[in-house]
């Protein structure tokens, strides 16, 4: 077999041995003291927190909207809209107390009323928000997504201007994470029956959160102001956020180093970071994300999806060491589950493929032997196309496991990128073999990931179904001895893990540029790197 070292190396310089590429469609002299110009890797294809999906949407709603909770750089629950909750003894009713006199930005009263439009609007099947399972779990939230009751039926009530009452089927330990998540901000009512689509405008969209949107000139920047009705307007610092689309990694880096860009967002290039790492030091950060980096087969192509000794034979060619260390080479790690051994405090970490710890030999024997089984071979090579995002990390990925897959495996293999936007759609419909995957968790329980295996969840884009999979969760969900629940978990995935319905490639960890006069930022302890304006400051003496 060829050094693998040798063959990356002669890929990433051109050399792509019959992988075809196809294209679908430290100086801060210049950064003004009271804006934050930071870089969202890609134009977000929403401003509407109902139908947010992506992170990079999410960077943008966590200025502009609040929830009823709020979260610290820990990743802890504080209060947020809400100045506080009390939860029944049997877990299963929350009750919400607003604090006095909220306001939206445009000044109107925002009041237990808007939190129940809100979250009304998530479930709305007309939307159909790919984030309305977050309330299936309250009372008639899923038949009201499911289109059999309608809307004001959910169990999500204003007792009074000031209280919201919320009613769940069965406890959900991670409800108040979810709470946090920005599909359940507190939205205007008014702007949105008087604008409808147009109310994300500027000039027309009423926000919640600590900033109000100013400019949107589309694939060119968004600007934000300081909102001045903000409840906790006294402890957010910068007056203006400025947040720019950068798709190629390497002109964001290039606007960071020459002072246009004081914040990173996306994964640095890989070829640059050990040397950024010399060059600028503790600029540079590297933390451990709770989030997986995968390839997802799409179940319902004809050949894929009904072919497991196929799928198993592509997930074993994988070397996951050599593309982490030797592709990446940015402090990810190897991953051989469906879910990260750090969920949970590491209570799924048993979850690993048994061939995880065979040698790269034993690995590649195997996978020829069910490719063969599979009913391909040196005269009749299996043919796919990889569809990634069109990013240079992802780009560098893709062309990685082409190789690996024509050199162990003898498969033709061509490579495809679309834009953000229309690459999301691509895989919501199914109109792919393989496709780039990745889910960064949302909050620190198991059930961030348990979603994408899900038959019937929109964010489940590999389009498997398997009832009892779904079983397993229900039972699992309902379970009140965390170990039995625990149990019904890891056996859920543990179906989803041996359908090989995707290729699971490493943990992340997120790396990030970030000027020293931008400060407190805690980076180090957000594992789940989900980033707020209003903690930051800008010191003009650094």
């Amino acid at each position: 077999m060829m050094n693998f070292k040798r063959l990356i190396l002669n890929l990433l310089l051109g050399g792509l041995l019959g992988v075809s590429l196809v294209a679908c469609n430290n100086d801060s002299s210049n950064h003004p003291n009271d804006t934050l110009r930071v870089d969202v890797g890609a134009e977000a294809p929403s401003l509407d927190p109902t139908k947010s999906e992506d992170v990079n949407s999410s960077r943008i709603m966590y200025d502009l909207f609040a929830g009823l909770v709020d979260f610290n750089q820990k990743n802890e629950i504080i209060p947020g809209l809400a100045q506080s909750w009390e939860i029944s003894p049997d877990g299963k009713t929350y009750t919400f107390h607003l604090r006095d006199n909220l306001k939206f930005s445009d000044g109107s009263q925002l009041s237990a009323k808007d939190v129940v439009y809100s979250w009304r609007r998530l479930v709305d099947p007309r939307i159909a928000s790919s984030y309305n399972f977050l309330l299936s779990g309250v009372e008639n939230g899923q038949d009201i997504i499911d289109g059999k009751q309608a809307i004001d039926k959910l169990g999500v009530y204003a007792a009074d201007e000031q209280t919201v009452v919320v009613k769940l089927i069965m406890p959900d330990s991670a409800f108040l994470d979810k709470v946090a998540m920005p599909n359940l901000f507190v939205i205007p009512q008014a702007a949105i029956e008087k604008y409808a689509a147009q109310w994300t405008d500027p000039g027309k969209m009423v926000t919640s959160g600590a900033y109000v949107l100013k400019e949107h000139v589309v694939n060119g920047y968004i600007l934000a102001d300081k909102n001045p009705n903000y409840y906790a307007e006294s402890s957010v610092s910068i007056a203006h956020i400025k947040y720019l689309p950068y798709v190629d990694l390497n002109a964001s880096v290039a606007a960071y180093k020459t002072g246009d860009l004081d914040m990173t967002f996306q994964m640095l290039p890989v070829d640059q970071y050990t040397q950024l790492k010399k060059t600028y030091q503790d600029q540079v950060h590297t933390v451990q994300q709770e989030a997986i980096g995968y390839y997802e087969f799409n179940m319902q192509d004809p050949i894929l999806g009904k072919n497991l000794k196929l799928r198993q034979a592509l997930s074993m060619a994988v070397d996951r060491t050599a593309l982490t260390n030797d592709v990446l080479q940015d402090g990810k790690s190897p991953l051989y589950s469906v879910v990260t051994p750090t969920i949970n405090g590491g209570k799924y970490a048993d979850l690993a493929y048994k061939w995880s710890t065979w040698s790269a030999q034993q690995r590649i024997t195997e996978a020829k032997k069910l490719y063969a089984q599979a009913g391909y071979g040196p005269n009749h090579p299996y043919k796919v196309t990889i569809m990634y995002n069109t990013n240079e990390m992802y780009k560098k990925i893709s062309i990685a496991l082409a190789a690996m897959w024509k050199d162990t495996l003898g498969v033709q293999v061509e490579v495809q990128n679309q834009d953000w936007k229309t690459f999301l759609q691509t895989r919501h419909k199914g109109a792919y073999q393989i496709a780039r995957g990745g889910w960064f968790a949302d909050y620190n329980n198991v059930t961030t990931y348990t979603l994408l295996y899900q038959c019937g969840n929109p964010q489940n884009d590999t389009h498997w179904c398997d009832m009892d999979y779904n079983k397993l969760l229900s039972k699992g969900d309902a379970e009140q001895n965390p170990t039995l629940q625990q149990q019904d978990y890891f056996a859920a995935l543990q179906r989803a893990q041996d359908a090989y319905i995707a290729i699971p490639l490493f943990q992340f960890s997120f790396n990030r540029m970030v000027k020293p006069y931008v400060q407190g930022y805690e980076i180090e302890q957000n594992y789940l790197d989900h980033v707020q304006s209003k903690w930051l400051k800008l010191d003009s003496s650094k």
